[in-house]
């Protein structure tokens, strides 16, 4: 007996029920083997998301001190240029420099440009790995202009 006979041999009652009954078993199967597991994963991802987005903005900002770091890196570890040619490259105009040891830069002015005293700090800073150890600065009368005593270092 083949199973269309079988369907047919049945009475029209019982084939609906029989039919109903397997439209209901398919969409319960349909909830439980796809729309609860699509559920669950959505309501990971809802959860990892802001975890996994914080994740890329530190990974973004590790990646710009990397880049930062190389620039510096080469300078400060393995540049063989005497501590001296990298601290007067730049040097504010009236300014003198001096290197007492192969770690520290002296720098003495009796009247520079602030400003270009600025900028060569953080020139210094960022290109060769030096930072400030101990600074006097001395407003002048002049506007702009200082009266410097600093010593830098290298780590």
């Amino acid at each position: 007996m083949s199973y269309a006979s079988a369907w047919h041999s049945r009475p029209e009652q019982e084939r609906r029920l029989i039919t109903a009954g397997a439209v209901v078993v398919g969409v319960i199967l349909v909830f439980a083997i796809v729309w609860l597991p699509l559920q669950r994963t959505r309501a990971r991802l809802d959860i990892e998301l802001p975890q996994l987005r914080a994740s890329i903005s530190q990974l973004k900002r590790d990646a710009e001190e990397v880049k930062r770091l190389k620039i510096v890196a080469p300078t400060v570890a393995g540049n063989p240029t005497p501590l001296a040619v990298l601290a007067t490259q730049g040097t504010p105009p009236g300014a003198q420099v001096t290197v007492p040891d192969d770690r520290h830069v002296h720098l003495v002015a009796s009247d520079v440009p602030f400003t270009r005293l600025l900028d060569w700090l953080v020139t210094v800073q960022s290109t060769h790995g030096l930072h400030v150890e101990n600074a006097r600065i001395d407003a002048l009368p002049t506007t702009g202009r200082v009266r410097a005593d600093l010593t830098l270092t290298r780590p």
